[in-house]
């Protein structure tokens, strides 16, 4: 390890920083990134006091402390819009209690534009972005999930470094608004649901006379243990 390779690795795949650390470390992209991630704090430089395991004459950090240079590129971005939808904030997510349960596959590599057509081609009305190369989609953020502030969300985009991709367990979360559109409809209350009968209208009327309607009627089927389906029958 000397700061030549160290520097020379970080650049030749595309990142801002690199740091050398405990005279050797340089381990894939682990000591490379295009953003010094938070709670790291400047420390004394006389703490990184290590010479390089490749040239004695140069120092390479020390223990818990790294020595970091840049090449000056900008830093990536949090992009804010993408045609019609609009960045919304960082959440909270996790792998026992997804925020948006659709996974979605970007052969061509997540980005913030990228996951929102894919979303908005499955017609899901809300995109995330997590992890540096994860897609998920939904119509709505579960219950779980917390607001959080940007910087949570610094994780850089593995097919793109001048983009933010989330990070693990947070999602950059995207909603859709196409122009001109009525508001979503709001959430029912049990104040405001009455009695009701569900029913099946036919699009094509019977020809013996009848209403056209049948009654359904509501059958919760467990699939599998903890995950209840709501399955609607006709007759019976």
């Amino acid at each position: 390890m000397t700061l030549e390779t160290c520097v020379a690795f970080c650049n030749s795949v595309d990142f801002i920083f690199a740091g050398v650390e405990f005279a050797n470390e340089i381990l894939n992209f682990q000591d490379c990134d295009s953003t010094i991630q938070i709670p790291s704090v400047p420390s004394d430089l006389a703490d990184c006091d290590l010479a390089c395991s490749g040239n004695s004459s140069e120092l390479c950090g020390g223990s818990d402390n790294i020595l970091i240079y840049t090449n000056g590129q900008p830093a990536p971005v949090i992009i804010q819009d993408v045609g019609e939808w609009t960045y919304a904030g960082c959440f909270t997510d996790s792998v026992a209690m997804r925020t948006l349960s659709i996974g979605i596959d970007v052969p061509a590599g997540v980005v913030a534009a990228s996951c929102t057509a894919a979303c908005q081609t499955e017609n899901f009305s809300v995109a995330g972005l997590e992890n540096g190369q994860e897609c998920w989609c939904g119509n709505a953020l579960g219950n779980s999930s917390i607001h959080v502030g940007d910087d949570d969300c610094r994780n850089v985009c593995i097919s793109d470094h001048s983009e933010y991709c989330g990070a693990p367990d947070r999602l950059a979360v995207y909603d859709f608004t196409m122009s001109g559109s009525p508001p979503p409809p709001t959430t029912c209350s049990p104040d405001d649901i009455a009695n009701f009968t569900l029913v099946a209208k036919f699009k094509n009327p019977p020809e013996d006379g009848s209403s056209g309607e049948v009654p359904l009627k509501v059958v919760l089927v467990e699939m599998v243990p903890s995950v209840t389906w709501a399955i609607l029958s006709v007759g019976g």
